[in-house]
């Protein structure tokens, strides 16, 4: 539980850090408190969708299974961040950004078996 919320921390910083530099290098409007309210709830919005995939199906083998996984898991996630955008008015890419986190975060999770052995050399 600790390595989700470190990884929703680390990725609110890092949307965070992007929007501030977005005002700072580009003249863009400075994020104002509703705006990274908005971002906080699209990011936890992603992270829970990803939990709750992972949970549901967790992460497969590298391979076609992974590919799979992923068509089903991004139509439900896009939908859900048009969604957030819509409810909430807000400029962000939460349409871009729920997928994403939804599709990263089972990679921080606890692994469901073992790793697979490396083949070593001579």
């Amino acid at each position: 539980m600790l390595r989700h919320l470190r990884f929703y921390l680390g990725a609110l910083a890092a949307l965070y850090a992007f929007y501030l530099g977005g005002h700072y290098l580009l003249g863009l409007p400075f994020p104002t408190p509703g705006f990274l309210l908005r971002l906080a709830l699209g990011a936890g919005a992603g992270v829970g969708l990803g939990l709750l995939y992972h949970r549901l199906w967790p992460l497969p083998p590298p391979g076609m299974g992974r590919v799979v996984r992923l068509l089903v898991l991004l139509p439900p996630a896009f939908v859900l961040g048009m969604g957030l955008t819509l409810a909430f008015g807000a400029q962000a890419a939460l349409h871009f950004i729920v997928p994403l986190l939804a599709w990263l975060t089972p990679a921080y999770g606890p692994k469901d078996g073992p790793a697979p052995e490396r083949p070593t050399r001579g």
